[in-house]
């Protein structure tokens, strides 16, 4: 029998032998195919996993969207978002018509949102304080603000809440309208940076330059729990007015608005605090958790060293992992499952989001579920698979034989692309919206299965 048809024979065979499989580690189910003169015999093996809860106290997160609010949830706790940014200035701007008598009409800060967890009538106060030392590049959510931030009066504080936004004429890619909020700036602050472009244009050569001249801003809130809107864009916004002269000579006055965005061109730091996840770290025999943006995920150990032992010369073909989880609470706000979970080994995780790395099937994995394009599990069945994951196993034995492999589960986005019907993957980065998972790890819900071949003279 050539490979291809040994391939074909021990496929068929896997479903089979999944069903089959004994309690307890490596206990062999041996299977015996093809004739004597190629014979080979599949084992199928269980294993037991090593589930717990971790903590991370700070994640990678480069974005110009962000969280801005606080939400509690009686399972995971508290949860608080906000940001500091800079806004993109476009190289040797300048105001595109001469303000009237030169003077500055309004200004405003603009928060845009698509949507929100939480409460959207509960009453909450958003504030933004003047940034005084230029940002740097460090992505990690546990930023310290008054590291900063001038806090002692803020720029402008407004209170609201996520329903009152005005709504804008425009759908996101989530398919919803956008809302906003627009909060009054100084007046003399935006006169001032008119000012600025007629006396000392140089500020506005680059960015570096008008960074300097105006580093940005800490947005927060400072009034109000139970809701966290998922921030679309961030603007500020000049008015003016002008008197123009048609060509038939008649006057016409003519607002205008200039727009400094936070953009991917630019620096935006979130900052995520979570509280009250005591709990979700203790030891506990029946669940380990996640929780977003939190930092809080589940921590796996493979014993790889003792299924080594076992697997001597065969190969291995076939490895499943399947994690289950409860459902979620019976609560008006109750935190949903993330979208996708990652799998990759422990010691990888900060270079795997600051490479913009996505998924290979060798050392990281998404969860994939056939019954959809969309989310990464199975609804129904509560579960995200992971079909096949015997690539890591077989190189983490190839490395370091004598170490467990221990990888960490971890929530994510994932942008995707098509060709044809397939679905592959083109960005993966944390998931960032609240989020939480109760995994189960009673009775049999931590055993895997290993399917492995001995092909005789070969």
């Amino acid at each position: 029998m050539n490979i291809r048809q040994y391939i074909t024979a021990l496929t068929g065979l896997c479903g089979l032998l999944l069903a089959s499989c004994d309690d307890g580690i490596m206990d062999p189910v041996g299977n015996t195919i093809l004739p004597d003169e190629d014979k080979v015999t599949v084992y199928a093996d269980t294993f037991q996993i090593i589930a717990s809860t971790v903590e991370y106290d700070s994640l990678y997160a480069r974005t110009n969207s962000g969280y801005l609010g606080e939400f509690y949830d009686p399972l995971y706790g508290r949860l608080k978002s906000d940001y500091l940014c800079q806004f993109y200035c476009k190289e040797g701007f300048r105001f595109y018509q001469t303000p009237d008598n030169g003077r500055i009409d309004s200004v405003s800060l603009v928060i845009m949102y698509d949507q929100w967890k939480g409460d959207p009538n509960i009453p909450m106060q958003i504030s933004a304080y003047p940034v005084v030392r230029e940002l740097t590049k460090n992505f990690y959510t546990n930023i310290d603000p008054t590291v900063f931030c001038d806090m002692r009066t803020p720029a402008t504080s407004q209170a609201y809440s996520a329903q009152s936004g005005t709504i804008i004429d425009s759908l996101t890619t989530t398919g919803t309208y956008l809302r906003e909020h627009k909060l009054p700036l100084s007046v003399e602050w935006g006169q001032k940076l008119y000012d600025e472009t007629i006396n000392n244009p140089s500020s506005f050569n680059d960015q570096e330059s008008f960074n300097r001249y105006f580093p940005g801003l800490y947005i927060t809130t400072d009034y109000g729990s139970g809701n966290m809107l998922y921030v679309y864009y961030t603007q500020i916004r000049i008015n003016y007015h002008t008197t123009l002269q048609s060509s038939a000579g008649e006057d016409s006055i003519v607002n205008i608005t200039e727009v400094f965005n936070v953009s991917k061109d630019v620096i935006q730091l979130n900052r995520f605090q979570s509280t009250d996840t005591e709990k979700l770290l203790e030891n506990n025999n029946n669940y380990s958790y996640i929780k977003t943006p939190a930092g809080i995920f589940t921590h796996l150990v493979i014993p790889s060293v003792e299924i080594d032992k076992i697997l001597k010369n065969r190969i291995v073909n076939y490895v499943s992992l399947n994690l289950k989880y409860m459902p979620q609470e019976d609560l008006p706000y109750a935190l949903t499952p993330p979208p996708y979970l990652l799998l990759l080994p422990e010691d990888s995780i900060g270079t795997f989001f600051e490479n913009r790395n996505i998924e290979n099937n060798i050392t990281s994995y998404v969860s994939n579920y056939s019954g959809s394009s969309s989310v990464g599990y199975n609804e129904a069945g509560r579960v995200y698979p992971f079909p096949n994951i015997s690539n890591l196993l077989s190189y983490h034995i190839s490395l370091k034989p004598d170490e467990d492999l221990r990888l960490l589960v971890v929530p994510v986005n994932r942008t995707v692309g098509t060709s044809g019907s397939n679905t592959y993957t083109t960005a993966l980065s944390h998931y960032l919206a609240p989020s939480g998972l109760e995994i189960r790890k009673d009775g049999d819900n931590m055993k895997g299965v290993i399917i492995s071949s001995y092909l005789y003279g070969k």
